[in-house]
């Protein structure tokens, strides 16, 4: 069985809510009818009779018929009085009645006790039904007369018809505009959806740069916003696994081409086997290193991938890498200048900081000219531990530092191939730090030198 649309649903619950308007209509229509009017009605008939029966015990007999010519004729109600004890005696019709007896056996016993009828019955003069109360009227222990008041229940239902017709055309009224509020209500749910579910069908078919026309700020407004976002993000995510792609090929096809091109040329006797090891050797390292690091990238870019966190004396682990280059500062004759404060102490992964501060130790190193200077920084702003690396190297030109994080970006002239490394150090740096909940902050002056500055969370005891 296939489940209900959307569409379905809604006009099942319009539908569903008309069906329960029309029998509640009904059942107050009934109520109102049998429980207010009706007896309403009925209570008219019995203060009458108690009324007519006060007067039959207190006054004289001509004011009991005046009494009750005059409520004759000034009300709906009408009368029969009877005090034939032939009548009584028997329960024989009345006056206006034929053909059966208007009370019957069972009734004149209750009479006769002293009990007050009230029925509905048909009345055969009339041909209609009437809704009658019988009050017995006893002198000394016995049934001395009857009065018969009784009021056709037409009149009664003429008198309801304007209630009646009131809530039917109010009835009428709520379910023309449950139509046309589940018409609206329709159109304002499913069309919004029907273009949801078609965008989606076409963004599940590779095209991020379709976008949903949003109107309002309900719910549905809010899924189509999301699924924008959504789209935006794949499209960005397609972009960014094209342009890595890319640069991955481009990254390889370099050094393939030296490793192809080198050894076309030992074949020829170019060059010597000693150049051509050489060559080989360092293009595998460079493909061994890019390999490395794509992996490390995509590690940290998981959302599954973990932390350890420990507390960390920043400064010695700054030392720890420097120690690791003193030959290379030596061989640069590069100067260090230190500003640590070993009271500093994070929370963090030593490893993944140790990586954070060897990469930019080492491009500090690899970009400040021959007796330049270094200078490091540990020292504590508010809740983080902060690490400042300042060096008087080339410089980044302005245009270029919003990208400098960027997977494989370099910047033209200044880095290039020949510096070496892959291009994914800075992401990776980034990767880490924001790992630790962190920040990293990059200013550099094209010719004066760069400032990297990294905030830790501090370690808290």
């Amino acid at each position: 069985m296939n489940p209900l649309s959307i569409r379905n649903r809604i006009w099942l619950t319009i539908i569903s809510v008309s069906v329960l308007t029309i029998l509640l209509v009904v059942v107050v229509s009934n109520y109102l009818y049998q429980t207010l009017y009706i007896e309403k009605q009925t209570d008219t008939l019995i203060n009458q009779g108690r009324l007519l029966e006060e007067v039959y015990y207190e006054s004289p007999q001509d004011v009991f018929s005046e009494r009750l010519e005059w409520i004759e004729q000034s009300s709906e109600t009408s009368i029969i009085f009877s005090n034939d004890p032939m009548q009584l005696a028997s329960g024989a019709p009345f006056d206006s009645f034929a053909e059966e007896n208007l009370i019957s056996f069972s009734e004149r016993q209750k009479l006769l006790k002293g009990e007050t009828l009230i029925f509905t019955k048909y009345h055969t003069g009339l041909d209609q039904e009437i809704r009658a109360v019988v009050i017995p009227l006893r002198v000394s222990d016995g049934l001395d007369a009857v009065i018969f008041l009784y009021m056709p229940l037409t009149a009664i239902t003429d008198a309801f018809h304007p209630i009646r017709n009131f809530l039917l055309f109010g009835m009428l009224l709520i379910i023309v505009l449950l139509i046309l509020i589940g018409r609206k209500m329709t159109n304002r749910i499913v069309q919004p959806i029907k273009q949801m579910e078609r965008i989606a069908k076409e963004i599940a078919q590779g095209d991020f740069s379709i976008r949903i026309a949003i109107s309002g700020e309900d719910e549905i407004a809010s899924l189509g916003k999301s699924i924008n976002v959504m789209s935006s993000n794949l499209e960005e995510v397609d972009r960014n696994r094209r342009e890595f792609l890319g640069n991955v090929s481009h990254e390889l096809r370099t050094p393939i081409s030296y490793l192809k091109g080198y050894g076309e040329a030992l074949g020829e006797g170019i060059i010597t086997l000693e150049k051509y090891v050489e060559i080989t050797r360092k293009e595998t390292d460079r493909m061994n290193q890019l390999v490395h690091d794509l992996l490390d990238l995509a590690q940290l870019e998981g959302d599954s991938y973990l932390i350890s966190k420990e507390p960390i004396i920043f400064s010695e682990l700054v030392k720890d890498v420097w120690n690791r280059f003193e030959w290379k500062l030596n061989e640069k004759i590069l100067v260090t200048e230190f500003n640590l404060d070993e009271e500093v102490i994070v929370n963090g992964d030593y490893g993944r900081l140790d990586q954070v501060v060897d990469n930019l130790l080492s491009n500090a190193i690899k970009y400040t000219p021959v007796k330049g200077k270094i200078k490091i920084s540990v020292l504590q702003e508010n809740t983080s531990g902060v690490l400042i690396i300042e060096d008087e190297g080339i410089g980044i030109p302005k245009e270029d530092l919003p990208y400098i994080f960027e997977r494989f970006y370099r910047v033209e002239k200044a880095r290039t191939r020949k510096s070496g490394g892959t291009g994914l150090g800075l992401s990776i740096v980034q990767k880490i730090v924001h790992k630790h909940n962190g920040e990293i902050i990059l200013d550099s002056q094209l010719g004066k030198g760069t400032v990297v500055k990294v905030k830790i969370p501090l370690f808290i005891f």
